[in-house]
C-alpha cells in the first residue's frame, strides 16, 4: 500500500499497542494518533528513566511477533516510524548484554538502553530476535515519518472514518493484506 513514507527494508521502526483497561488495541491506536505522541513507558526499563520500545524489523518479518501466542504483549496495531527520523530525535538501538556486566560497564544515565542477556540460565533470557530500538522518554510522531498499523483492511476505514478521511500520518497498512493471511 502506498504511503508516502520509506517502507523498504530496514526503514521502518515499528511500535504496537495492545488492550488495556482504557481501551481495546484499536482504541488506544487512535489515541497515539490523536495525540500525535507515543508516551514512553517504565514496564521492563532499567534506571527509572520511560523510553518507547520500537522493533528493527521489517515489516514482512513482524509476523513472526504478531503470532496468537504473543497477543498478550502485542497486538497487530501500532506505529511505523521512518528510522532515520526516529534516530535523529535520539532512538537508538538497545544494548543486549548481563545486567552484571551492564552495572559494571555502562553508565547508570544509560541503563534505560540495556535489555538482559541471560545466555547461561535456564531457560535462557534472549530478547535479541526483537531488535530492539528505545527512545528515552516520549516519541513524537511527525506526519511526513509515520504510518498507521492495523490488522485488516476494515481497520484502515476505521482510521481514516476517525479522522475524517486525513489520519494524521502518511498512511494505514493493514498488516493481514501484507502477511498474505
Amino acid at each position: 500500500m502506498k504511503s508516502g513514507v520509506d517502507m523498504a527494508a530496514g526503514a521502518m521502526l515499528t511500535h504496537f499497542t495492545r488492550a488495556s483497561r482504557s481501551g481495546s488495541a484499536m482504541d488506544n491506536l487512535i489515541s497515539i494518533l490523536d495525540q500525535r505522541l507515543i508516551s514512553g513507558g517504565r514496564r521492563m526499563i532499567r534506571g527509572g528513566k520511560h523510553a518507547v520500545c520500537l522493533f528493527d524489523l521489517p515489516l514482512k518479518d513482524l509476523s513472526t511477533l504478531l503470532v496468537r501466542e504473543n497477543r498478550r504483549r502485542y497486538e497487530p496495531f501500532g506505529i511505523a516510524v521512518n528510522r532515520r527520523y526516529a534516530f535523529k530525535i535520539g532512538a537508538r538501538p538497545v544494548i543486549y548484554m548481563p545486567w552484571s556486566e551492564a552495572r559494571r560497564t555502562v553508565a547508570p544515565s544509560e541503563y534505560w538502553r540495556v535489555v538482559s542477556l541471560e545466555l547461561s540460565r535456564t531457560p535462557p533470557v534472549d530478547w535479541s530476535y526483537e531488535r530492539e530500538w528505545r527512545i528515552g522518554g516520549d516519541l513524537k510522531l511527525e506526519t511526513f515519518a509515520t504510518a498507521a498499523l492495523v490488522e485488516t483492511r476494515s481497520d484502515v476505514d476505521v482510521i481514516y472514518d476517525h479522522f475524517d478521511g486525513h489520519p494524521p500520518c502518511a498512511g494505514v497498512i493493514p498488516l493481514r493484506e501484507l502477511f498474505g493471511s
